[in-house]
């Protein structure tokens, strides 16, 4: 494959040989080149078996090979075509490239796709790899598809591709980027030939990284210290780099990252045909990192739905799990209502009772009273003893969160009365509750330390909540706050009690008991 180079102002251009490429001033040349010195029309490349020779078309400054007017003439590697004050050296990448050391060469993803049979067939027998380098990719490639099937993280995907880079070329240094969500650039992996255990300043200037992107091409560079494209990378100077490679990790359209290698101190270590093989490399690399990736964001999504059914029902799950950044539940604060309900009699039970069967009656309770909270949306917020603490507002916002509360305490005492047939047809006792249930503002979200976190509300409408269930529900009743009972009126009757004192409350509160059987409210 033989390619023309040539200087475009500051940018060095090169131009893979192929039939019917028209070189000229106009721009509707394959190769423009922008000067008085050369006709619209000066020249075109023609193929003949193989063999590709340059033709004048009857321009007004001639063509020379070789410093040689020729009307039309045969192009080897290393000869120098003039066409008016340009200057085309003919080059073959895949070999040693004498003369041009200092070139940066652009591998366009578009052709090596191309090339290697990806992106339809290749175009002929010139057009196409060389059948050895190609080899020698896809054997590389078959062992790369086998080992990154086989792993399912980022991190070992990543050491498994610098694996390979290591063993089929000659780098001195390695580094893979992947940019986050604001398409920012970070060093995901570092590794050098001679680790001194320092990860450096990653040398890749921003004008690099912007035309790897941009321009989805890939990128060798023969010595960075005398490219003008380096300029700007400070990095390249204090390291002394001076071979380097640069290929996207490019996946459905998208380009998600970058491999960047280098040898420091070595002019023209790299050939074109190892940036065919490193391009192909990142090809298959950043398949499996976006796999790594899907099964990272399936195992939180996972662990995420783990966490959240201890406390809530599924209904509540799908909708906090169809949200963004549902990973942590943020502390904030909102209006809820609280609810706790409590066996009565508890203690003595656990003293007549084996250990094993507490455990299984608790089971079966703790059962009945869940199925009650989730059935209206609530959030189960933990097991106290004997006791259940529960509420409804968070995480997702319920205006109606006391009508739902309400509902499930009602539920909860209809589940017991279910049980309760069952127990007394096996001969057992009954069993009652106190429910209480007090509706104000808490905090809520992940509460704890840096070890335990829970999901969890804190606030004074807890410690209501709490005390009505405790010091004045009686068994078997649901007793409300006035709050909850202003939020409830329209659709439960309830009964005023008396006015109770609660610790750490300057007054007494209103307190009513919910009258079961008994919904519609006042007309």
């Amino acid at each position: 494959m033989l390619e023309l180079v040539y200087h475009d102002g500051e940018t060095v251009r090169r131009v893979r040989l192929t039939d019917g490429l028209n070189l000229g001033r106009s721009s509707d040349n394959e190769i423009v080149l922008r000067d008085f010195s050369v006709s619209r029309r000066h020249a075109r490349i023609e193929e003949q078996e193989g063999i590709f020779r340059i033709r004048d078309l009857g321009s007004t400054n001639g063509v020379k090979i070789n410093e040689t007017f020729v009307d039309i003439g045969n192009l080897s590697a290393g000869d120098l075509v003039s066409i008016g004050n340009f200057e085309l050296k003919v080059e073959d990448p895949r070999g040693e490239a004498p003369g041009m050391a200092s070139a940066t060469y652009l591998r366009p993803l578009s052709d090596f796709n191309q090339d290697f049979g990806l992106e339809g067939a290749p175009s002929g027998a010139q057009s196409s790899a060389d059948s050895a380098v190609r080899s020698r990719v896809f054997e590389i490639l078959a062992q790369v598809a086998k080992i990154l099937l086989q792993v399912g993280e980022l991190d070992p995907v990543l050491e498994k591709v610098m694996d390979v880079v290591f063993e089929h070329l000659k780098v001195d240094r390695g580094f893979i980027l992947l940019f986050d969500e604001k398409s920012e650039p970070k060093l995901e992996l570092y590794r050098a030939r001679e680790d001194d255990g320092v990860t450096p300043q990653v040398p890749l200037s921003r004008t690099i990284l912007d035309l790897v992107v941009g321009q989805k091409v890939a990128v060798l560079t023969h010595d960075a210290q005398a490219d003008e494209r380096f300029e700007a990378g400070q990095s390249i100077r204090i390291h002394n780099i001076r071979s380097a490679m640069c290929a996207p990790l490019w996946h459905r359209e998208m380009v998600i990252g970058v491999i960047y290698v280098d040898s420091p101190l070595h002019v023209g270590s790299f050939s074109a045909a190892d940036l065919d093989l490193l391009t192909a490399l990142a090809n298959y690399a950043a398949v499996g990192i976006e796999r790594a990736r899907l099964n990272e964001r399936i195992r939180e999504e996972q662990a995420a739905r783990d966490r959240l059914v201890r406390y809530h029902s599924p209904a509540v799950i799908e909708a906090v799990l169809s949200q963004p950044g549902h990973g942590g539940m943020a502390v904030t604060l909102r209006e809820t209502s609280i609810l706790f309900a409590d066996i009565v009699g508890f203690t003595a039970r656990c003293e007549a009772s084996p250990p094993e069967e507490v455990a299984q009656f608790l089971k079966q309770f703790f059962s009945r009273m869940a199925d009650a909270v989730f059935q209206y949306g609530g959030t189960l917020d933990k097991f106290i003893g004997d006791a259940v603490m529960a509420f409804w507002g968070a995480p997702l916002r319920q205006d109606d969160h006391a009508e739902r509360a309400v509902h499930s305490a009602l539920e909860m005492l209809s589940n017991l009365d279910e049980w309760n047939k069952e127990r007394l047809a096996e001969g057992r006792d009954e069993i009652n509750v106190r429910i209480a249930i007090h509706s104000g503002p808490v905090v809520v979200g992940d509460i704890g330390s840096d070890t335990r976190v829970d999901y969890t509300v804190l606030g004074n409408t807890v410690n209501i909540a709490a005390r009505l269930e405790e010091f004045v529900a009686s068994p078997g009743e649901v007793v409300i706050g006035e709050s909850t009972k202003k939020a409830v009126e329209h659709i439960f009757e309830t009964e005023r009690l008396e006015d109770v004192p609660l610790k750490g409350l300057s007054r007494k509160i209103a307190v009513y008991r919910v009258l079961r059987g008994q919904e519609g409210g006042d007309d």
